[in-house]
């Protein structure tokens, strides 16, 4: 594994960052409340919250519920609540690069607002269901960096990590050939139903969005079979990955380079969420 600089060993008590969790569902929050050991803190409209610090991050996770509209609002809301300097969309996913196993950690660079023609599975792909990562606003080299050090970390937990497009839509895929579609069409790695949410909400408030999820089941007949017997156990396993990068100082190591990004693109986050 790739050190990890000894800048943030050695500031270990000092708050660096504050990072707002995403977790849509009970299950997914409950999980990241035990493994990060957060405490019940106060509701922020109807959504439950928890606080707790890993290292030097002051963590705060929020439980938006199901689906795009919920994530966005309750994102805005744990943003105005919080004010992070990270928003981390996590959860579980399915896959969609059929490549992927279960328990594999995805790494969204991007996400894919896949539904928002209204039509369902696109036909093709509009530059308005693209939705960039913190990753996209980084120098190329530093970016690869960071991705090559996450990637080591889950390999020396007996993870693996994959990263690349993370799709969003509302539409369970639950068949290998929609997804062989929507994969061959999007070349996405897998897909859920609130990444592009949480990114409109972190992006349209200039705060950095980050998505780290975990692979349930893989986009087949299976799907809901797989997802009931596998999300508890992979959701453990993404919570204590998720820990394990807040206490080596990824997340801090990941913050002190977007605060090089200059400040013009910063205020011009927003307009990457296209009309």
């Amino acid at each position: 594994m790739l050190p990890i600089p000894t800048f943030f060993r050695a500031r270990q008590t000092e708050v660096l960052l504050r990072i707002l969790l995403i977790c849509p569902i009970p299950l997914e929050y409950s999980v990241c409340r035990t493994a990060l050991a957060l405490r019940d803190a106060q509701g922020v409209l109807g959504c439950r919250t928890a606080r707790g610090s890993a290292g030097s991050v002051d963590i705060m996770a929020i439980e938006t519920g199901p689906a795009k509209a919920r994530a966005a609002s309750a994102t805005i809301a744990g943003i105005d609540h919080f004010q992070p300097d990270l928003v981390v969309d996590t959860g579980t996913c399915g896959a969609i690069d059929g490549e992927l196993i279960v328990r594999a950690v995805v790494l969204g660079l991007s996400c894919l607002e896949y539904d928002i023609s209204g039509n369902g599975l696109p036909h093709r792909i509009m530059q308005e269901m693209r939705l960039p990562s913190a990753f996209d606003f980084l120098p190329r080299r530093e970016a690869q960096k960071l991705v090559r050090m996450l990637t080591e970390l889950a390999k020396d937990r007996g993870l693996h990590l994959r990263a690349g497009v993370q799709a969003c839509g509302e539409f369970f895929i639950q068949s290998a050939s929609v997804r062989d579609s929507l994969s061959a069409l999007s070349g996405a790695a897998a897909c859920n139903w609130e990444s592009a949410g949480v990114f409109v909400g972190a992006l349209r408030a200039c705060i950095p969005p980050l998505s780290l999820r975990v692979v349930s089941d893989l986009g087949d007949e299976d799907s809901l079979r797989d997802f009931r017997r596998n999300a508890r156990k992979c959701s453990q396993d993404l919570y204590r990955f998720v820990r394990d990068a807040l206490e080596s100082g990824w997340f801090a190591l990941f913050y002190e380079q977007w605060k090089s990004v200059p400040q013009g693109q910063v205020d011009k986050m927003p307009q990457r969420v296209l009309p």
